[in-house]
């Protein structure tokens, strides 16, 4: 709130947003701060109004006339809101709180006079959609957030009383149902309010109840909680946005989702049925997970892009939604279940996803679920616990995610799944052969990942005719890939090789196979450098992670990676005759590593000069003399995108450029190096300056500078003409270690070779940035 009321203060903002999820107390933090702004006699008056859902600029004109003590005879809108425009108007400070917005609307139609025609009117508004903030002309947004652990615990014990004490056999039970309502401030109040004064078996039955996602009995939680999030969810106008966010539903608690799963899991289920390709999913994907977080819906994940998670609340309450309609959930996450959970009837559910370290076996028989379209099954279960028809009545399954099971092979009733369009086989054992999956001809997405495959790989995945995508990354897949299977699947539009050792024979033949995929357009494999081939070239590729001759040592990248080549222990001439330039030309991140007989980058390795590079890694090239030979090539534009530059090693590297760049601003909309953020230079030995002050000159970007073990190196910027300047002017990070030679930063002017020198000079203190 200190922020809010700060920025009251600045006479440079008008018009304040506050976000957050329903029921987050966005209302109780706009009240506290009507209050504390009047107490602080920062307005001479504060009126507000609730806008909710139906905006009624009549009732928004009448309730804020109403707190101005202004009436209005007339019902003509626009006739009323001059008549309120002049009252706010009036020279007076007054504050305009707007709370629950919906949709942007003109503050003009209401009365509320915009822009340097303020004088003196400030509006706050709350939302629980960030682009109402920003239809709505915002200059300053905050958020919301959930309580903490402890602010949670202690709003709590304020409403329950003394019945949670500390000395009380309730008080861990109490703690564990806090924890259960994830910080949202409507949870927490309605759950004390039910609680207090209950005998502990009420509190056991409430605990269960919020654990299993399934709150039927807490008085208050469907009219207060529920409802709050039920209403954001059906003001969701996308039909996909709803399926999207009812699907994050069915992983666990607190779980970092990988969108990556929603995506395959979505295609499906037929989520998209107007996306074309993967590509076109993926995209719709990222998009409703924005929207979706836009609305607070959805959360970032902790540390990583490509996850997202769900609050406690709304996954109970998704869970509740879709028991309600077409989507019903059978949803059960617990460390300590042992027994598959008994229902009446399985033959209404539509989705299914159960966990458990516990687990001893599936329902023998298998189980009638004839409406049944997704199973995700996290159990270590193997082959002895799982009857051969098990999916026997489960045969409109287009989704199957099946992690940490240890079989030696799929059930024969998994044949029967004819209309299953994702598999997910995750860090599971397979023993023996998987030529059942053979029989799904309607898959289109198949993952391996992080399993143990003992034997070849099934030759019959060659009759998935429909198969777009195919994911390999493991460790662990000990056989080889047949000829002639990835040459049958020509609808193939992603593979993902991971890190599948190939023989030479292999790769020879995978190669010529994938190159005859007209639809393949993504690829992820690495290769030995021996094994490299005049036609690698993938021309029709539009996204790719290779890595030839050097190992990524069980590392995988994204899923939503930047096109990127890893090059190592090859002679260029041996490079130069496959069609490796092609990928080149479109490689966003390149790392070399002892690339031999390469003395030029740019001029040896792509003539359109990396134009789309972002990330470049040249690692231990020991003939490398230069990046760029500006005296030997006639350069329009040179590493114009490039952000990050690393080099390491470089025992022969004497200048990053030879001769001049092109002057500044003969290039748009970059000049070369003009993007450059982050250099890093270790241990390259044969460097006695880094920069000319015509490159920095085009440094305007660099923000972080690090050099360190360069043995011979005098100065950092070399001395080019009198009375040249040079400046960083976004440079925050500055590391200069392990050069024992360093003279100077940038030589000063009329300086004796004998004489001591500040390692900056007054034209660098005065003008860098470090």
């Amino acid at each position: 709130m200190t922020e809010v009321m700060e920025a009251l203060k600045d006479d440079e903002i008008d018009i304040i947003g506050i976000c957050g999820m329903g029921g987050v107390g966005k209302t109780t933090m706009v009240k506290e701060v009507a209050t504390k702004a009047k107490a602080d006699h920062l307005f001479d008056e504060i009126v507000m109004s609730v806008v909710s859902q139906d905006r009624d600029l009549k009732k928004i004109q009448g309730e804020i006339g109403d707190m101005l003590g202004l009436k209005f005879d007339e019902d003509n809108i626009i006739a009323r809101a001059g008549r309120l425009c002049a009252r706010l108007k009036n020279g007076k400070r007054i504050l305009v709180i707007l709370d629950d917005v919906w949709e942007g609307f003109d503050l003009g139609e209401v009365g509320i006079p915009l822009g340097g025609d303020r004088k003196g009117c400030k509006v706050v508004l709350t939302s629980r959609l960030q682009r109402v903030c920003s239809d709505m002309g915002t200059q300053k947004d905050f958020t919301v957030q959930v309580l903490s652990e402890q602010e949670a615990w202690d709003l709590f014990k304020e409403i329950a009383g003394n019945s949670v004490d500390s000395s009380t056999d309730i008080h861990p039970i109490a703690k564990e149902v806090v924890k259960e309502c994830g910080g949202l401030p409507i949870a927490v109040i309605t759950v004390a309010k039910a609680l207090k004064n209950r005998r502990k078996h009420a509190w056991n039955d409430a605990l269960q109840q919020l654990r299993r996602s399934n709150v039927t009995h807490i008085p208050g939680m469907h009219d207060n909680v529920n409802a709050c999030i039920e209403l954001s969810y059906s003001h969701l106008e996308s039909h996909q946005a709803k399926s999207l966010l009812l699907l994050c539903c069915i992983f666990p608690e607190d779980y970092e989702i990988p969108i990556e799963d929603l995506v395959r899991y979505g295609v499906g289920r037929r989520l998209f049925e107007d996306v074309e390709t993967l590509a076109d999913a993926r995209d719709r994907v990222y998009w409703l997970v924005d929207e979706l977080r836009s609305c607070y819906l959805l959360l970032a994940g902790d540390e990583d892009k490509e996850f997202v998670k769900l609050h406690d609340v709304v996954r109970d309450v998704g869970i509740s939604i879709a028991s309600k309609g077409e989507h019903l959930y059978m949803v059960r996450h617990d460390t300590q279940l042992k027994e598959w959970p008994q229902k009446e009837t399985y033959q209404h559910y539509t989705a299914i996803s159960l966990s458990s370290n516990k687990m001893q076996e599936l329902p023998a028989g298998g189980l009638d679920c004839p409406k049944l379209k997704l199973l995700r099954l996290v159990c270590d279960l193997s082959s002895e616990n799982i009857s051969g028809d098990f999916f026997e009545g489960m045969k409109e399954l287009s989704v199957v995610g099946l992690e940490h099971m240890s079989l030696h092979t799929l059930p024969p009733s998994f044949q029967s799944l004819e209309n299953l369009r994702t598999l997910c086989l995750h860090s599971c054992h397979f023993t023996t052969d998987l030529s059942i999956i053979g029989s799904l001809t309607k898959l289109e997405i198949l993952s391996f990942f992080n399993c143990y495959l003992e034997n070849e790989f099934p030759s019959e995945i060659g009759k998935l005719s429909n198969l777009k995508l195919l994911d390999l990354r493991s460790e662990y897949i000990k056989g080889k890939i047949p000829a002639g299977v990835l040459f049958k699947l020509s609808k193939l539009e992603e593979l993902y090789m991971g890190l599948v050792r190939l023989k030479a024979e292999e790769i020879k033949a995978i190669i010529t196979e994938l190159n005859s995929l007209s639809n393949l357009k993504t690829l992820e494999i690495e290769i030995d450098a021996e094994l490299l081939r005049g036609d690698f070239c993938f021309e029709k590729l539009m996204r790719f992670h290779i890595s030839i001759g050097s190992r990524a040592y069980g590392y995988f990248p994204k899923y939503q990676f930047q096109n990127s080549l890893r090059l190592g222990g090859l002679d260029i001439s041996v490079l130069l005759e496959t069609g490796i330039n092609v990928l080149l030309t479109r490689t966003k991140i390149l790392t070399l590593e002892v690339v031999k007989g390469l003395k030029n980058v740019v001029n040896e390795l792509d003539v359109k000069c990396f134009v789309e590079l972002k990330e470049l890694w040249l690692y231990n090239c020991a003939e490398v003399e230069y990046l760029i030979d500006a005296t030997d090539l006639v350069l329009d534009s040179a590493f114009v995108s490039l952000e990050s530059l690393k080099l390491q090693c470089m025992d022969n590297l004497k200048e990053i450029c030879r001769g001049n760049l092109p002057a500044a601003g003969s290039i748009q909309p970059a000049e070369c190096l003009g993007n450059l953020r982050v250099l890093d230079i270790r241990t390259c030995n044969a460097m006695r300056s880094l920069f000319t002050p015509s490159i920095v000159k085009g440094l305007v970007q660099l923000q972080k500078l690090k050099i360190s073990s360069c043995d011979v190196m005098e100065e950092i910027v070399a001395k080019e003409g009198e009375g040249d300047e040079i400046e960083f002017p976004k440079l925050n990070l500055l590391r200069l270690e392990g050069l024992p030679n360093l003279r100077s930063f940038y030589p000063i002017e009329n300086n004796h070779d004998d004489a001591i020198q500040p390692l900056f000079n007054q034209k660098i203190r005065r003008r860098a940035r470090i």
